[in-house]
């Protein structure tokens, strides 16, 4: 979603990096558009088909047999057969997504779900969707707890600033809970946990926030450092960057003004916080940019990072790593 009236989560020109504030507005990209915009950003092969768990999209609609119904609730194959159930909410409120159906999604949301995108567009934020139906396809979702809690709920990332856990607990006393995991096949999208609930014997969706796969130890995840000892691209990585505009902790990564290889593409990654930025040359009617002699902004993990700079040749179809610096606090 976009507020229409202050759409400051965007990507600036000048540093290609879009800087974020802990805020109600980060959380909600977190917990809402990363969430729904999955169906939209995937185009890799399907890693499963959801009818395996789910049935088809038209299966969704179908009522369960006699016999079904007395087994329903026995195994997950088979409550997965019902169009009640946490993976059928899942993968409609997905449906609703691809097709802008604020309402729809609305009505697949619990009363009690902070992101309902219904009373965000109604404060004046403006939904954006995406995709398409066969993409829903290349999602692979998974009830990991049917039998989940509040306390569950409350160590998902963002919970503690939407809810109010006693007064939760309270809410949903009588109601069931589930988990659901879903998995994209592109590793630049962050798996997902939702956290389903019922309300008035329907099963609805709660809340969702993205699996931390962060190391306990970062460390132990880092590489051989490389040093770009001639400045052929890196100048220097700024760790104590001060953002004007956000409190996530960036380092800046600044880019030499003379270019010492053939490149025509800049990437860089935080490593263990997951995070990217980019810069690139382009020289057409519709703008002009060059990697040279800019700084380039990307969050890191504070309990320990490392930064890896690439340096891409497309034409020749060429990548190489040419620098790759750690930070250990």
């Amino acid at each position: 979603m976009v507020s229409d009236r202050d759409n400051t989560l965007q990507a600036s020109d000048t540093n290609r990096t879009a800087e974020s504030t802990v805020s109600r507005r980060r959380l909600l990209q977190s917990g809402l558009v990363t969430t729904v915009l999955i169906a939209g950003c995937l185009d890799d092969d399907p890693s499963s088909d959801p009818s395996d768990e789910s049935g088809s999209d038209d299966e969704l609609g179908e009522q369960t047999t006699d016999d079904e119904a007395e087994n329903d609730g026995d195994t997950e194959e088979d409550d997965s057969d019902s169009d009640d159930n946490p993976l059928s909410v899942v993968y409609a409120f997905l449906e609703a997504a691809v097709e802008e159906d604020v309402d729809q999604m609305s009505e697949l949301s619990h009363s009690h779900n902070p992101l309902d995108p219904a009373a965000w567009v109604e404060d004046g934020w403006e939904f954006r969707g995406g995709g398409d139906e066969e993409e829903i396809e290349e999602i692979e979702a998974e009830v990991i707890d049917s039998d989940a809690t509040v306390t569950d709920l409350f160590e998902l990332e963002g919970a503690e600033f939407w809810f109010e856990k006693e007064e939760l607990a309270e809410t949903l006393d009588d109601a069931d809970m589930a988990m659901v995991e879903i998995t994209a096949e592109d590793p630049t999208e962050d798996d997902m946990v939702w956290m389903l609930a019922t309300e008035d014997g329907e099963w609805r969706y709660l809340f969702a926030a993205s699996v931390d796969d962060t190391p306990d130890d970062p460390e132990e995840a880092f590489e051989e450092p490389i040093e770009d000892e001639d400045d052929d691209v890196v100048v220097e990585i700024d760790w104590e960057y001060d953002s004007p505009t956000s409190d996530v902790p960036q380092a800046a990564v600044v880019l030499t003004d003379e270019r010492g290889i053939d490149a025509n593409r800049i990437e860089i990654e935080s490593t263990i916080e997951g995070a990217s930025s980019g810069a690139f040359d382009r020289d057409d009617d519709e703008f002009t940019a060059t990697w040279e002699d800019i700084t380039l902004f990307v969050p890191y993990h504070t309990d320990g990072d490392q930064i890896v700079v690439t340096a891409i040749d497309e034409e020749e179809n060429e990548s190489t790593v040419v620098h790759r610096e750690h930070y250990v606090p």
